[in-house]
Order: structure tokens, then sequence, then C-alpha cells
């Protein structure tokens, strides 16, 4: 027997997963809300005790007291913006689509703007336990 994938009170499509998707590509979106305002409790707020965060040319970070060390040392100085072009999502992973612009005023090193993807990975709670980033750069920079 086939389940039908209408619910009895909608007429849309009925999906298990849609409801902690949605509540994650939330999060994902706040997460670079949170970074760009300096938020830097909420943005670890969206992340469960134990994530893991993978950037290219960084050791892994694991654990929410590590990610907010860090992300509070790396926000030292710096005026950081994301411009997020797409999130999208299905079973356990969201991904963003989008540019980060660096400012770095205080180095007098000007900005760095890098295309990226990000790659959530969600835990049952809908909180967000992974991060790996994949950047793009100018090919001078190789």
């Amino acid at each position: 027997m086939v389940r039908s994938m209408i619910n009895d009170h909608s007429s849309t499509l009925w999906r298990p997963e849609s409801e902690p998707i949605a509540a994650a590509i939330d999060h994902v979106r706040l997460s670079y809300c949170y970074l760009d305002d300096g938020d830097l409790d909420a943005y670890c707020s969206l992340f469960t005790e134990q994530v893991v965060l993978r950037q290219p040319g960084s050791t892994p970070i694991s654990g929410r007291a590590e990610l907010e060390r860090v992300a509070r040392t790396r926000r030292c100085g710096k005026s950081v913006r994301h411009r997020v072009y797409e999130v999208f999502g299905s079973g356990r992973r969201v991904a963003a689509v989008g540019r980060l612009n660096h400012v770095h005023p205080s180095t007098g090193d000007g900005e760095l703007d890098l295309d990226f993807i990000d790659v959530f990975t969600v835990a049952d709670s809908g909180l967000l336990s992974g991060r790996t980033t994949f950047l793009f750069t100018p090919a001078c920079q190789f």
C-alpha cells in the first residue's frame, strides 16, 4: 500500500522532512544575519553543542564553545557582510550560496570578496550540527 502524500488538513504535499528542513533553512538564513550584525551569542545558539565546522585552510572547529571563541577572534576589527543568493535543503542538509565581503579597516588590507557555498548538516533537534564551506577564489590567488 502506498501512503498518500496529501495529509488530511491540507491540499499541499505532505513530506515528513518539511518542517525540520524549513526550520533549518530559517536557522541558516539567520546565521548570516547574526554574523553580519556581530550577535555571536545568537549565532552560536543556532548550533548544537557538538557542532563541527570545516573551512578551507583551517583545522576543523569542534564544539559550540570553540565555535564562539573562534567567531569572536575572527570578528575582532573586521567588518563581514554576507549576500546570500539562495538557500535550499533536502533530508539532513541545507546549502547556502552567496558572496562574502571582508573589510579589514584596522590592517589596511582593504576588501576581499569571495563567492561561497556552505553546506550545513541538520540535527534531529533542528539545530545545525555541521557546516562545510567551499570558497571560489580568483585564479590569480593560486
